[in-house]
């Protein structure tokens, strides 16, 4: 019982390493203090130092801190005063009366938003609905603490809960894992903290259990024994109470040694610092213990004790006297609120002569105040709008330059356009010119008369073509324009090329639009390299169509080029701007119908590739 309460005496955050001479130093700060709320102050720093030796000191502090800190309304002060009387019942084994204060401090601190404190009683409500027989809950609360602690970034208080945590789990071999986690934490964060000695009794503690799992028994015993010694001999009574009971949990796991002796000692040390109440397992098993030596004495000694624990433990029961305190404190509280009314109403006499004046200068300083908001205010918006237009004219001067660049761009490509159209027409112009030379001087022969006739006829058709297709492209740019898929099988649109495509494999896209596409690839495979093939492959929900040439004249850096306005020319430069305005064409062509396409080279390969979706 005693080793789960023990997290209650951690709430102390100075150095315990001579105890009277810090209380001796507290009472004389008492006799010099002026300030009401620091003498406050150091009543509970008193009845937090009073707990490590006497119960009952801890309790008289505890209440006079209670009474000044009700009579100045001073929360804070409340507060620690409701913590350190939680402290003092649970020392008396009045659980009950301990968990009461405690709520009533959590309820302060939470106002306060003081989240260190709050930690804490968190901490020891987990101690005390576990000593009440109510587990979970008790969980449930070190769970609470621990959430607010991990947020105190190495704040000693978290280094408590974290100790807590490994005092409460130490022997759950489920979770051997975070206990280690945790007792690493805590002294990771003891180490940042000079006041944090009793932590590092405790850290050191798990340490000599660990030695005791490794096979070492003798070493962690001898190792407990000497953490025992220095804690009570800085005065840290409660914290030798707490690690010699780590020897009893090494007898209750097999390890053969007498366990009497720490029994005595454990109680012996419990007498010194008033935690007799708390004793009571300890004497019962040491009672029992001589009862089955037929130890008269020993017998008749902690027979006396435990008589004397059991008539406390019933008296304690008695809800009459647990609620003695808390009556005479109220009754007390009643009492000074009576005389702060004596006080408040004199003061109401005095006051209401002043409140007349105080009226008209709030008045006043309130019309400066609405006049000066006024202002701001108008001051502000004024502001707000002048950046607005700001941020507008910002904004439509940089969609005015980006429209400006892609008409540029736009017209770059149509004023190349139109050369290549002029460059197309002049030729079969030119055979019409002389072919109707020829008919009128009379003077060829009639097979070259036929010859001209075929190259006129063929360099008009394919002139016709290109415009044809240069008017499909611009009839696809218009606002009017509305794109309908349909089946198209790529074996039967390639009839005549070699290729690597499956029977059946058809696309999503514009027959005409793809045909182009084609026959634009295919020319310019042909331009751009000697041997051709075709390839296509589905690619889950979409086909892939390579045109595949080699050896080919391009580098990569060209090759990415291609289907780019900006840099279409310069990659074919060489091979005729017709084909440039083709591959311009086709990139168009693709983004209408959903697809993508671009170029590689791989090797001595160039790769014109394009994807569309499958038509499934």
């Amino acid at each position: 019982m005693f080793k789960k309460l023990i997290v209650i005496l951690l709430l102390i955050t100075q150095v315990v390493c001579a105890q009277k001479s810090a209380v001796q130093q507290l009472r004389q700060r008492l006799m010099t203090e002026q300030d009401s709320t620091v003498y406050t102050d150091v009543l509970n720093e008193l009845s937090m130092k009073w707990h490590l030796s006497n119960a009952d000191s801890c309790f008289w502090y505890a209440v006079q801190a209670r009474d000044l800190a009700s009579r100045l309304d001073y929360r804070k002060g409340a507060a620690d005063a409701l913590n350190n009387l939680s402290i003092a019942y649970a020392l008396k084994a009045n659980v009950k009366q301990a968990i009461e204060y405690e709520n009533k401090a959590l309820m302060y601190y939470r106002q306060l938003d003081d989240n260190s404190n709050a930690c804490q009683v968190l901490m020891n409500m987990s101690v005390f609905y576990s000593l009440a027989g109510m587990n979970e809950t008790g969980e449930q609360y070190l769970y609470q603490a621990m959430d607010i602690g991990k947020k105190l970034v190495y704040d000693s208080i978290y280094s408590l809960v974290l100790i807590n945590y490994a005092i409460r789990f130490n022997n759950d071999t489920t979770r051997r894992d975070s206990v280690q986690w945790a007792i690493k934490q805590a002294k990771k964060i003891a180490g940042h903290y000079p006041g944090c000695v009793r932590d590092l009794y405790y850290i050191h503690a798990f340490e000599a259990d660990n030695l005791f799992r490794n096979g070492q028994q003798a070493k962690a015993v001898a190792w407990i024994n000497s953490l025992a010694a220095h804690a009570q001999k800085d005065g840290l009574i409660y914290v030798a109470i707490d690690i010699l009971e780590h020897i009893e949990g090494y007898n209750s796991q097999g390890y053969q040694l007498d366990i009497i002796p720490y029994k005595e000692r454990i109680y012996a040390l419990g007498k010194i610092a008033g935690y007799t109440d708390l004793m009571l397992p300890q004497v019962i098993s040491i009672y029992r213990y001589y009862t089955k030596a037929h130890n008269a004495a020993k017998m008749a000694e902690y027979g006396h004790e435990l008589w004397t624990l059991t008539d406390r433990q019933e008296v304690m029961k008695d809800s009459r006297h647990v609620n003695y305190l808390d009556y005479f404190l109220k009754e007390q509280e009643l009492n000074e609120w009576h005389l702060s009314n004596k006080v408040q109403q004199e003061k109401l006499a005095r006051a209401n002569t002043q409140r007349l004046a105080r009226r008209k200068l709030i008045a006043f300083l309130l019309g400066i105040l609405l006049i000066l908001g006024g202002f701001t205010f108008t001051r502000y918006r004024s502001y707000r709008y002048l950046r607005q237009q700001e941020e507008l004219l910002a904004n439509m001067n940089a969609e005015i330059s980006d429209k400006n660049r892609q008409l540029q761009v736009q017209d770059d490509f149509k004023n190349k356009l139109i050369s290549v159209v002029a460059h197309d027409f002049r030729e079969p112009l030119q055979n019409i010119i002389r072919v109707s030379a020829l008919f009128r001087n009379g003077d060829a022969e009639a097979v070259l008369r036929q010859q001209l006739i075929r190259d006129t006829e063929n360099s008009s058709r394919k002139t016709l073509e290109i415009f044809d297709n240069i008017l499909r492209w611009i009839k696809s740019q218009l606002s009017g324009f509305v794109y309908a898929p349909a089946p198209c099988d790529l074996k039967e649109m390639f009839s005549g090329v070699l290729t690597e495509i499956p029977e059946g494999l058809q696309v999503a896209g514009d027959y005409e639009m793809l045909q182009f596409v084609h026959r634009s690839l295919l020319q310019g495979a042909a331009t751009l390299g000697k041997e051709i093939k075709v390839v296509a492959e589905q690619e889950a929900e979409r086909v892939k169509v390579m045109v595949i040439s080699y050896p080919t004249v391009l580098t990569a850096q060209q090759a990415t080029g291609l289907f780019a306005y900006e840099d279409a020319v310069y990659s074919v430069q060489g091979e005729g701007e017709e084909l440039a305005m083709r591959f311009i064409i086709c990139k168009d062509f693709m983004d209408k119908m959903g697809g993508h396409i671009w170029a590689n080279v791989a090797g001595e390969q160039l790769q014109l590739i394009y994807a569309l979706p499958s038509f499934s």
